[in-house]
């Protein structure tokens, strides 16, 4: 139970983080991006406690049938990790499109604002 709400803590700050280096202009856009900033911020979180948890147990797992066949397989986790990880990228891409969207669009209104004058 403590885990839990370390790892909250954790992802908690994360947001925080996260909220001072991505700002809208519109309410409307500013909850799309809190949605993603809750999702990039579990992510993190996740991948590095998976990463902390893949330091200490082996990445390859051996299986001997019939004393005769042995298989080597990667271990789950490490798939898992790297779905995760893959996972944050693309939330964190989308955030930052998202943004620089934004920011053209305004610096363009902004531009267009001064030529008409």
């Amino acid at each position: 139970m403590e885990q839990v709400s370390v790892r909250k803590t954790r992802i908690t700050k994360e947001k925080t983080n996260l909220k001072k280096s991505f700002k809208a202009n519109s309410k409307e856009k500013q909850e799309i991006i809190d949605k993603l900033i809750d999702r990039a911020a579990f992510l993190l979180i996740m991948s590095q406690d998976m990463e902390a948890e893949l330091m200490t147990i082996e990445k390859y797992t051996s299986t001997t049938i019939n004393a005769s066949q042995t298989f080597t397989k990667a271990n789950p986790l490490l798939k898992d990790y790297r779905e995760t990880v893959k996972s944050y990228q693309t939330v964190l891409k989308q955030l930052c499109d998202f943004v620089k969207d934004e920011k053209a669009v305004n610096s363009k209104d902004e531009l267009e604002d001064f030529l008409s004058k």
